[in-house]
This record gives C-alpha cells, structure tokens and sequence, in this order.
C-alpha cells in the first residue's frame, strides 16, 4: 500500500489533475536541481555544449509538449504522459538518441538528432489532429499573436535598454511569452485552470491571469541576467536549454490542447 503522505501530494495530483501543491513543487525542483547536474556532469566530457547542442535538443520540446496533449485528449491513459512523469519520458527519449547519435554520426549528431524531434513532432501532430473533433482557430490567433506581439515588444525595450541578455536570448523570452499568453487566455477564455502554486497566488491576488506576462518576463530576465555571468560556454547553453524547456514545453501544450478543443 502507499504510504498517505505520497498518495496526497504525489500520485493523486498526477491521477486526478490537481495540479501541484508546496510539498510536490519544492520536491520536483530539488530533483530537477540534482538531474541537471548529473547530466551536465555527464555530458560535459562526451559532447560540446555549442549551439548546435542547444537548438537540436531544443527541438524535443515540441516533442514533450505535443505528447502530453495524447493524454489531454484521451489518446492514450497512461500516467506517463502527466507531468511531471513525461519530463523523464521525454528526457529518457531526448538523452538516449543523443548518446546513440553521438557515437553513431559524430560531429553531426546535431543533423539526425533535430530531424528525429521534428519527425515525432509530425507524427504525434498529425494523430492529434486525426481525432480531434474541431479546431479552435480563434484560440489559436489569440494565444499566438499575443505572444509574438508581446516577445516583440520585449526584444525591442531590451535592444534600447541594451540589456542584451535578453535580446541574446529571445527565443528564451519568446517560448516564456507562448506559455504566458496559453495560460492567460486558457483562464480567461476557455476554462482552464491554473496548476501551479505561485502564479495561482498572483493571479487570484491581482485578479486576472494576464499578471502571467510581467511576471514571466521579471522570473525570465532575472534568470537570464546571470546566466549571463557563467563563462563556461558549455554550462551557460546547458542551463539556458532547460530555462527554454520549463518555459517552452508547457505552452506548447496549452497552445495545442486549447486549439484541439480538449
């Protein structure tokens, strides 16, 4: 039998989607903390950490964030497309094409490893949109626009500020803003609600879910100011990869599961 303490915060929030509480939260950013760690540890004697690296890896986010919607739609039942459990799927995925690649195709691991993520992209894409029963175009428009316009808005204050840790690292910003904007209209427009502790204070606090932007972009730019600081290449793009990811992956989500309807 499982012990109470692990079946309240750990396996029925996954079981009955309700979302994350303080105990859950602290204990997957310790794990994430240690996991980072030990895979940068690894990796950092095998593979440069270039930017090859960081946008073929990269590319698995639309992976991760697709396959999650599998289970939004009820494609599939199985608890390992919930987070946080599909964040070691996809890294189990993501880590053994790597190493696999690597050995195989050398320098150019980068080439297959990206056309892999894309092709299941594709494919998961494409099973997605064969059983949806409607498409939310307006939805879609909104989220994306929105984004894009706020990214924008962004990129241009941070070039005349000259804060080009941010500017540097658009894409960063811009993967933030998707999921800002997924979250803000989600809640606003279409029902959802918010899974996580911190931005569900702020958002109840100031009373609407567009707090999400500023305050994205205040947590992004802080954490991009000193990833600035780290002189180690190699470092620097690892822990921008998985501020990429945290931002990125789930807006993905949001975006395709409100565009299906789910």
């Amino acid at each position: 039998m499982i012990p109470e303490f692990i079946q309240e915060y750990f396996v029925d929030p996954i079981k009955y989607g309700e979302g994350y509480n303080w105990v859950n939260t602290l204990t997957y950013g310790i794990i994430l903390v240690i996991a980072s760690y030990a895979v940068y540890t690894y990796l950092r004697n095998k593979i440069t950490m270039d930017r090859h690296f960081y946008y073929s890896v990269g590319l698995f986010v639309l992976v991760g964030g697709s396959a999650r919607v599998l289970k939004d739609m009820g494609v599939s039942e199985s608890y390992i497309l919930v987070t946080p459990l599909i964040f070691f799927l996809i890294f189990a995925i993501t880590f053994l094409s790597l190493v696999i690649l690597v050995r195989v195709a050398g320098q150019n691991y980068y080439k297959f490893l990206a056309a892999e993520a894309v092709l299941l992209f594709a494919v998961i894409v494409g099973i997605l949109a064969y059983h949806a029963e409607a498409f939310n175009w307006k939805g879609l428009v909104y989220i994306v626009v929105t984004a894009v316009l706020v990214t924008g808005v962004v990129y241009y204050l941070s070039k005349f500020l000259n804060l080009d840790f941010i500017t540097g690292n658009i894409e960063i910003m811009g993967g933030h803003m998707l999921d800002a904007s997924a979250t803000s209209f989600g809640l606003a427009m279409f029902g959802y609600f918010e899974q996580h502790m911190l931005p569900g204070i702020l958002i109840r606090w100031f009373d609407t879910p567009f707090v999400m932007f500023p305050l994205k972009i205040v947590v992004v730019g802080i954490a991009l100011s000193f990833v600035e600081d780290i002189e180690d290449d190699g470092y620097k793009n690892f822990i921008r990869l998985i501020i990429l990811i945290l931002g990125a992956a789930p807006g993905l989500r949001d975006v395709l599961r409100i565009f299906f309807l789910t």
